[in-house]
């Protein structure tokens, strides 16, 4: 068995790479299960629409006629008076028959929101932001690591390390004979300031910025003062108007399948946003901390 071993640039790189990976991964697992699909036929998985929202914005469902009801992503061609597309073409592997289907009166188009933008891009963008902060902040911590450095003499190099010695020895006094001219030393501290407690605190307001883009509550923990009454509604409004514009569109493709095909298939939160709200706001009212809220 053979190891690789990575030189100290290649490790960094990947690193990098590594952090963003993860970054990405995790807020994508995030974004997948926000919302609860039930009643679905012919066992459709609620994953695979999610994903394909993610990633396309749009999938199609309908009555394949090998398959049953299923769910696929698609292709639009032709656009009627309101820019909807006139007939959807599924396209997925182990689907037999690719026809066009009529949407609205064979097919119906689910979408991620109502521009049909997927989600996958904006995620991308914050996890670049993430992981380049949290490099940074790894980059300030490796600064603090470094020594002072110091100009002198050859003859007086040898003292001076003696005198290191003493002091990295916690030495209560260091004694120095009269080689030893300080006039002539010259000490440049290198250190970089310390900046990445400021740095954690843009991670986790970009790390909220994104839960509120995707409909997540979440909380300003890293202000020191207490968080105020209009500052918790306006966030929570901001939040709920992120998931609704989701939302929303998946509400009305569920009422427009079942109508289709009187079926009985529901999607709702896989929090209830509202009571997490109402918590919120209760907690505000009678004076006490809200719910996840952090001074």
């Amino acid at each position: 068995m053979s190891y690789r071993v990575l030189d100290f640039k290649t490790l960094a790189n990947e690193i990098t790479n590594r952090k963003f990976t993860d970054f990405y991964y995790r807020l994508m697992l995030l974004a997948l299960v926000r919302f609860k699909w039930t009643n679905l036929p012919n066992g459709i998985s609620e994953k695979w629409i999610e994903k394909y929202l993610y990633h396309n914005g749009s999938c199609m469902f309908y009555m394949d006629d090998n398959l049953g009801f299923t769910v696929a992503e698609c292709t639009e061609e032709g656009v009627n008076n309101y820019d909807e597309p006139v007939t959807l073409r599924p396209v997925a592997n182990g689907i037999l028959d690719v026809r066009p289907y009529k949407n609205g009166e064979e097919a119906i188009l689910i979408c991620n929101n109502d521009l049909k933008i997927p989600t996958r891009p904006t995620i991308e963008l914050f996890a670049y932001d993430l992981a380049n902060i949290s490099r940074t902040i790894d980059i300030n911590v490796n600064a603090q690591k470094y020594p002072v450095f110091v100009a002198c003499s050859d003859k007086q190099r040898l003292t001076l390390k003696n005198v290191f010695k003493q002091w990295d020895g916690f030495e209560p006094v260091i004694f120095g004979d009269k080689s030893l001219d300080i006039d002539s030393m010259k000490a440049i501290n290198v250190q970089a300031p310390i900046v990445f407690d400021k740095l954690q605190i843009q991670k986790h307001a970009v790390w909220n910025e994104c839960m509120t883009f995707l409909g997540i509550q979440n909380a300003n923990q890293d202000k020191k003062e207490r968080v105020v009454d209009d500052e918790v509604r306006a966030n929570d409004e901001q939040i709920e108007m992120g998931f609704h514009t989701m939302f929303r569109a998946r509400k009305e493709a569920c009422k427009l399948i079942n109508e289709l095909f009187d079926t009985n298939i529901d999607v709702e939160p896989r929090i209830d946003l509202e009571a997490f709200l109402k918590g919120f706001e209760e907690g505000s009212e009678d004076g006490s901390e809200p719910l996840g809220r952090s001074a």
